[in-house]
């Protein structure tokens, strides 16, 4: 008997994917595209408050403004004037108000000026302008 003729008992035949199964689902990435630009945008003014100070900003997706601040403010790189300084450890995010989904983009830039300005008086806060 030749050496290659031999079989090893261990090494049998290698398995793959078992006909039984099924295939996994697959992500139609276009769609998916798609959904996210059609989505509504929920412009909301917000309240950020750490060291007994605050400031107010407006953003279309408020969680992700608090995972930012939070990120920003512990990695001591935050871009807000004066927040950085004013950290202590906490930080808080209040939605004050949510703009009016059916504005254009100019009116919503306008409604965005004046809110804040209107929050920053009515809170004694400074701007996030960004």
């Amino acid at each position: 008997m030749s050496a290659n003729s031999k079989t090893d008992p261990k090494s049998g035949p290698k398995s793959g994917p078992k006909s039984d199964q099924s295939p996994k689902a697959t992500i139609d990435k276009r769609a998916a595209r798609a959904a996210y630009k059609q989505r509504d945008e929920d412009w909301t003014v917000y309240a950020a408050r750490t060291g007994g100070q605050c400031w107010v900003g407006v953003s279309k997706n408020v969680a992700a403004i608090e995972n930012r601040l939070g990120f920003t403010l512990r990695s001591g790189s935050c871009p807000t004037k004066g927040m950085q300084a004013a950290f202590d450890g906490t930080l808080s995010i209040e939605p004050l108000e949510v703009l009016d989904p059916t504005l254009g983009p100019l009116l919503r830039k306008d409604a965005i000026r004046d809110r804040r300005a209107h929050w920053c008086a009515e809170l004694s806060a400074t701007p996030i302008e960004a």
